[in-house]
């Protein structure tokens, strides 16, 4: 396969440099692509977490917050509907004096 203009042109810039400058300026390059992609990793991880605390610093309900405070989960066997049984939750003894 025949090179291209920019591929003659790059291996003609690479012959020019000396050897050193050309290892410096690749280790530079490959530095800094590590950092971006660092940065880029943190802001994955973090960000997402980042916008739930402001919302929630907002006032807003989190993901996790049931927007009703007496919200019971489903398949605890206090709820009697059709995932837990009716009245098989555990009760307190009745106290006689």
């Amino acid at each position: 396969m025949n090179p291209n203009n920019f591929q003659r042109m790059l291996d003609e810039d690479v012959e020019r440099l000396a050897p050193e400058k050309y290892e410096r300026i690749v280790s530079t390059v490959w530095g800094n692509l590590g950092f971006l992609r660092m940065l880029g990793d943190v802001a994955d991880l973090y960000m997402s977490q980042m916008v739930g605390v402001m919302v929630m610093a907002a006032g807003g309900a989190g993901p996790e917050t049931p927007s009703n405070a007496n919200h019971i989960p489903p398949n605890t066997p206090d709820r009697p509907d059709q995932n837990g049984p009716i009245g098989g939750g555990p009760q307190s003894p009745e106290i006689t004096r």
